[in-house]
């Protein structure tokens, strides 16, 4: 994966900066930005590649007429009023209008034609959101990515995305050198990029209802996701700064139990959500960090192999475990539907982490973040030759 477009016209470096994602998690990629730029004010990126919840961190900060420190301030206030009810419909009645009809056409086979249900919940609030935060266009376009770009200030934005139709992960991406790409199960496509691509990016699955783009549905782009460093290199990266939003547990913690008995769904549940969305980016570092070894060590390497800087940052702290203090403030249906799936008194809540669209949980999340990018600023410059 060590092959693409160089930035050979200038032979500058280019960093790319790539946003997994980890829901309501992906607060915590907003302190590190902010830590890390404050330490590292030279941190200039350009490209930006968003997956999941990451997506609408890389197109706000993509979108910005502001330098980048003061465009991690605007997202910040734009994660501070995402609340649940700002994310998706959160009142009793839509609720559970919604878990009932799922419900019977499960248990008796409701026809699909008849009041089809895509989602466990309504996400028309984000959209909302997302349209008064991102400031797009008359139809929804990023009119300041195409702007950064033509003024220069940015090569490209990449949003990771999974068409259900063909089972395919598709990379939309604006801007960069390349027309496209076409990998097994993985596809680049050029495309003016709007809000919908960041909603269809961010769709969970089952949870969130698919987005329709063009005659295709499309959800989140971690469900099939092998290789979330290849768009950063295919878009021509010489340098990589991974953010990702799982915690990396020592042995013991990795042997601790959760809880007693037989699993709850909602350990099952944050189980899968980590192996989706979380698991593949620590593979491809570590082939991404072989392939550099291998080009390191030919005498003399194909032109068109190069090796890339890689960092990869995560948190300090498991995420999931500084959940369960803010759980009674989600609204109570939403809170009991939870509880039900087994939430309540978990060690770690890697499923509730990542629907707790909280203020005071972001702002936590925040804060520690900042606190990690500070700390983990020199190996972050030592890593990638700042």
């Amino acid at each position: 994966m060590n092959n693409g477009p160089a930035n050979e016209a200038t032979g500058a470096p280019r960093l790319a900066i790539v946003l997994e994602g980890g829901g309501a998690r992906a607060s915590w990629q907003v302190g590190a930005l902010r830590g890390l730029l404050r330490e590292l004010p030279e941190l200039s990126p350009r490209i930006m590649v968003g997956i999941s919840a990451g997506a609408i961190n890389a197109s706000s900060l993509a979108n910005s007429d502001q330098p980048l420190p003061a465009a991690v301030e605007d997202l910040a206030e734009l994660w501070h009023v995402l609340k649940v009810e700002r994310v998706f419909e959160a009142h009793p009645i839509g609720l559970m209008s919604r878990v009932l009809r799922v419900g019977l056409r499960v248990a008796f086979g409701l026809s699909a034609r008849q009041n089809p249900i895509l989602g466990m919940v309504n996400t028309n609030p984000l959209r909302e959101t997302l349209s008064h935060g991102l400031h797009p266009g008359p139809s929804g376009s990023l009119d300041g990515v195409r702007a950064n770009i033509a003024k220069g200030q940015l090569d490209s934005l990449a949003l990771l995305t999974t068409r259900y139709n063909t089972g395919q992960t598709i990379c939309f991406f604006q801007g960069g050198e390349i027309g496209g790409w076409n990998r097994p199960n993985r596809r680049g496509i050029a495309s003016d990029l709007t809000v919908e691509h960041v909603m269809a990016s961010a769709a969970l699955p089952l949870f969130f209802p698919p987005i329709q783009l063009k005659e295709d549905w499309y959800g989140d782009g971690g469900v099939r996701l092998i290789a979330p460093l290849a768009p950063a290199v295919h878009l021509g990266a010489t340098k990589i700064l991974a953010l990702s939003t799982r915690y990396a547990r020592t042995d013991s913690e990795a042997d601790e139990r959760r809880g007693k008995g037989p699993p709850s769904p909602a350990l099952i549940a944050g189980n899968l959500f980590n192996a989706i969305f979380l698991d593949s980016l620590d593979q491809d570092a570590a082939n991404l960090r072989r392939l550099n070894r291998l080009i390191e060590n030919q005498r003399d390497p194909p032109s068109k192999l190069r090796a890339i800087d890689l960092a990869l940052m995560r948190p300090s702290v498991d995420l999931g475990r500084l959940a369960s203090q803010f759980e009674p403030d989600l609204p109570w249906f939403f809170r009991r539907l939870l509880r039900n799936l087994g939430t309540k008194g978990a060690d770690s809540q890697d499923l509730l982490s990542t629907v707790l669209f909280d203020p005071g949980y972001v702002s936590q999340l925040m804060e520690l973040g900042e606190q990690d990018g500070r700390n983990h600023a020199p190996e972050i410059a030592r890593s990638l030759g700042l």
